[in-house]
C-alpha cells in the first residue's frame, strides 16, 4: 500500500521537528505540510518529479524541515533531467547544503553529499552559459490532488483530471471528487488562495470484499474468532486483508481456513464438512443399541413361550389330569419365564442406557472453531509505526 511507505517519511520529519529553531507551525498547518509531503511523495513514486518538487516546497514552505529539504532537492535534481530548467539545479545545490548544514550526520547525508559532487560542477557549466535564474515559485492558482490508488478518476468541479497532474483553477471553492477501484468514492471541498499551490491528499477508503460460503444448512460461521452468520446467508461484507474463517455445526469436524479478501471482489468457498469421530462413535453406539432393543425383543418373546407351555401345564394340574412329568415340566416352565424375563427387562436396560449415551454423543458433539493463528506483522498507518499482534483470546 503506497500510504505504508509515505508514512515513515512523514513519521521522519514529524520526528525531527523539535530539533530545529523557531515557533512551532499550528495543528492545522502542520496537517497541511503533511498532506502536502506524502502528494510530493506520492508524485515522486509516480515519476512525477516537477510535481513532486512543489509539493514538498509547499510542505518546507509551512514547515521548513531539513528532511523536507532533501526531498525537495531529490525531485529538483530529478526534474531537470527531464525539462532542463537550470534553476533546478541551483535550488538542489542549495537545498543538498542546507540538509547537510542542519544533520552533517543525519541518514541522507551521504546521499546528499554524492548529489553534490553529481551537481555542483553541472551548476558551474550552467552559470557559464547564462542558464540560472533565481528560484521564485510561481505565483499562479493551481491544484495537484494526490491519493494511494495507482489509477483514479479525477474530477475539479466536475471535469476530468489526472492524479498528480497540476490543474489550473481560480481562486475559491472548488469540489474535488476521486474515484478508484476497489475504494469508496471520496469527494472533498476545498478553498483554493489566489496564486498558491495547495497540495490534496485524498485519502480513500477501501470497499469491503464479499464471502460467500456454501455449506450444509445451520453451520455457523465465524471469522476472526467472531460469529457472523448461521448458514445459509447472503454474501458477507468482509474488510480486505488476511482472514481466518471457520465454520462448525453439530457432528461435523471445524472447517478452518486462513483466506485473503480482495477489495470489492467476493469470494467463493464450497466448504464440505466432515464427521467427527464422535459422530461416528454416536451411531455405532445407536446401532448397538438397536441391536440390544432386538435382543430384548427376543428375550421377551421366548419367555412368553416359556409362560404359554407354563399356563398350559398349570391347567393341567388344576383339574388334576397332570402326570409327574407334567409337574416338573410346569416348575422348569415357570423358571424359564423368570429367567427368561429378567433376560429381557436386562436387555432393554442396557438398550435404554445405550441410547441414552448414544444420544449425549450425538447432543453434545459441537466442536469448537479453530483458534485464530497469533500473527505478528509490521504496521505503518498515518500517524502510526508499530507491530500489531492478532489473535483469539
Amino acid at each position: 500500500m503506497l500510504r505504508r511507505w509515505l508514512s515513515p517519511l512523514v513519521a521522519i520529519v514529524v520526528l525531527s521537528r523539535a530539533a530545529q529553531a523557531g515557533p512551532e507551525p499550528t495543528a492545522d498547518a502542520l496537517a497541511a505540510a503533511q498532506a502536502a509531503f506524502r502528494v510530493g511523495a506520492e508524485a515522486f513514486r509516480a515519476n512525477k518529479f516537477a510535481v513532486a518538487a512543489r509539493a514538498f516546497e509547499q510542505a518546507y514552505e509551512i514547515d521548513p524541515r531539513p528532511e523536507t529539504a532533501f526531498s525537495v532537492a531529490q525531485a529538483n535534481r530529478l526534474s531537470y533531467y527531464i525539462d532542463r530548467v537550470g534553476w533546478r539545479v541551483q535550488r538542489a545545490v542549495d537545498l543538498y547544503q542546507t540538509y547537510l548544514a542542519r544533520l552533517p550526520s543525519g541518514p541522507r547525508a551521504h546521499d546528499a553529499i554524492d548529489r553534490l559532487q553529481e551537481l555542483e560542477p553541472l551548476l558551474r557549466e550552467l552559470r557559464q552559459r547564462g542558464e540560472i535564474r533565481p528560484y521564485a515559485p510561481p505565483a499562479v492558482t493551481q491544484i495537484v490532488v494526490g491519493a494511494e490508488a495507482a489509477q483514479a478518476r479525477v474530477t475539479v468541479d466536475g471535469k476530468a483530471a489526472q492524479l498528480w497532474d497540476v490543474i489550473d483553477v481560480e481562486p475559491g471553492d472548488h469540489e474535488i471528487v476521486v474515484d478508484a477501484k476497489g475504494f469508496q468514492l471520496e469527494r472533498r471541498h476545498v478553498v483554493a488562495a489566489a496564486g498558491r499551490f495547495l497540495a490534496l491528499d485524498v485519502e480513500l477508503h477501501d470497499k469491503p470484499g464479499w464471502l460467500r460460503m456454501r455449506a450444509e444448512p445451520g453451520a455457523r460461521l465465524f471469522v476472526d474468532g467472531r460469529q457472523v452468520a448461521d448458514l445459509p446467508s447472503r454474501d458477507l461484507p468482509i474488510a480486505p486483508g488476511p482472514h481466518f474463517i471457520s465454520l462448525t455445526t453439530r457432528g461435523r469436524e471445524s472447517f478452518d481456513r486462513s483466506i485473503a479478501i480482495t477489495r470489492d471482489t467476493p469470494l467463493e468457498i464450497d466448504a464440505k464438512l466432515v464427521p467427527t469421530a464422535q459422530r461416528r462413535a454416536a451411531h455405532w453406539v445407536f446401532a448397538s443399541s438397536a441391536v440390544i432393543a432386538g435382543a430384548a425383543g427376543g428375550a421377551a418373546l421366548w419367555g412368553y413361550a416359556a409362560r404359554r407351555d407354563a399356563d398350559r401345564l398349570d391347567a393341567k394340574r388344576r383339574d388334576l389330569s397332570a402326570t409327574p412329568a407334567d409337574l416338573a415340566a410346569y416348575n422348569a416352565r415357570v423358571d424359564d419365564v423368570r429367567v427368561r424375563t429378567d433376560l429381557a427387562v436386562g436387555l432393554a436396560g442396557t438398550s435404554l442406557a445405550a441410547a441414552a449415551v448414544g444420544f449425549g454423543l450425538w447432543w453434545f458433539d459441537r466442536p469448537q472453531p479453530g483458534a485464530v493463528p497469533t500473527l505478528v506483522q509490521p504496521v505503518i498507518g498515518r500517524d502510526r509505526i508499530g507491530l500489531e499482534v492478532s489473535a483469539r483470546f
